[in-house]
């Protein structure tokens, strides 16, 4: 019995030990500013869409994710073309962070009105309101100890290293090869969505964007696919959201599979399927409709790829050599990665 007694009051005190060091840590956060709990933080990327910044742009994009979910809050994120707007917006609290390069020319009107992160990348803040010091604490604690994380690691060298295609067969002698893109492990999986070959998808988004989330043509066409207004519309996806990875990827595959299904529909062997899929994506279903009823009346065949893109080259070698760069990319990432 008193063996019992001594196992019970041994248990309590370990609880009411826990109890007390969750309440210290508690207090302790709160006395240094460490954790800022809202349900939506909105951001926008202020960063120019040079070659050098293009990393930056996802890695920032990931990196705000990843602090809104260790704090509890919803990250709503927007990427705005450079604009001095972002800043009337930050001092009117219309935007909680604006990710800019610290170096840059901010107008003197909205200066004094800003408090700046520890550096993320080289250059590269976090902005928030002068009067967010609590929300500025957070960051820079959360990033403080993020850094040390392995999680962080990985994702700098998802970000950081080369994917350039070049590079990437030079490395064909060498051992495996860890990844093809920032992405692989969305794009797995919505390729797998579709039952498509992962580094087929790959190849898609390397032509269209260069893995850039940023990236923009134009003619208004949106991100790593670089899905247009229009798709976003007709899938019921809201175009706001056409920057964000996720989102992205899944439009971009969901037209690709309407695609493939319908070349499919037409008896098309497989390799003239995805071939068609991929002028479809790139030139228009209109475009490509036009070439074909060229090629019949040139006595080719419009069923096959190789006669219609006869058709295309009397007036643009672009989708021809579109479709020959996906394939000879998607050849190569056979050959480096299962």
């Amino acid at each position: 019995m008193l063996a019992r007694i001594l196992r019970i009051c041994f248990c309590l005190l370990v609880l009411l030990g826990l109890q007390g060091a969750a309440l210290w840590k508690q207090r302790s956060h709160e006395a240094v500013g460490w954790g800022y709990e809202a349900d939506t933080l909105r951001c926008a990327i202020r960063l120019d869409r040079s070659a050098a910044m293009r990393r930056n742009v996802g890695f920032n994009y990931e990196l705000l994710g990843a602090f809104g979910d260790d704090n509890g809050s919803y990250m709503r994120i927007f990427q705005p073309m450079p604009s001095p707007d972002c800043w009337r917006q930050l001092a009117c609290d219309s935007l909680s962070i604006v990710v800019c390069d610290v170096t840059d020319t901010i107008p003197e009107a909205w200066r004094d009105t800003l408090l700046f992160s520890l550096p993320v990348k080289g250059d590269i803040v976090w902005a928030v309101r002068r009067d967010k010091t609590r929300l500025l604490n957070a960051i820079n604690f959360w990033y403080s100890e993020f850094q040390g994380e392995a999680f962080y690691r990985q994702m700098s060298r998802r970000y950081f290293r080369s994917y350039n295609t070049d590079y990437l067969r030079s490395l064909l002698n060498k051992g495996p090869v860890q990844g093809l893109s920032p992405y692989d492990d969305l794009i797995r999986r919505h390729a797998e969505r579709i039952g498509m070959d992962w580094r087929l998808l790959s190849a898609i988004i390397f032509h269209e964007s260069q893995f850039n989330i940023d990236a923009m043509s134009n003619r208004s066409a949106k991100g790593l696919m670089q899905v247009r207004d229009v798709t976003a519309d007709h899938y019921g996806i809201p175009t706001d959201d056409l920057f964000d990875p996720d989102v992205n990827i899944r439009v971009g595959t969901m037209l690709f599979d309407d695609l493939l299904r319908d070349f499919r529909a037409e008896g098309l062997d497989s390799a003239n399927v995805i071939k068609f899929a991929l002028a479809s994506y790139n030139s228009g279903g209109g475009a490509l409709a036009k070439r074909r009823a060229e090629a019949f009346d040139m006595g080719l065949n419009p069923n096959d790829w190789d006669d219609v893109a006869v058709a295309y080259n009397r007036y643009s070698t672009v989708t021809p050599a579109y479709i020959e760069a996906i394939l000879d990319t998607y050849r190569l990432y056979q050959q480096i990665i299962e």
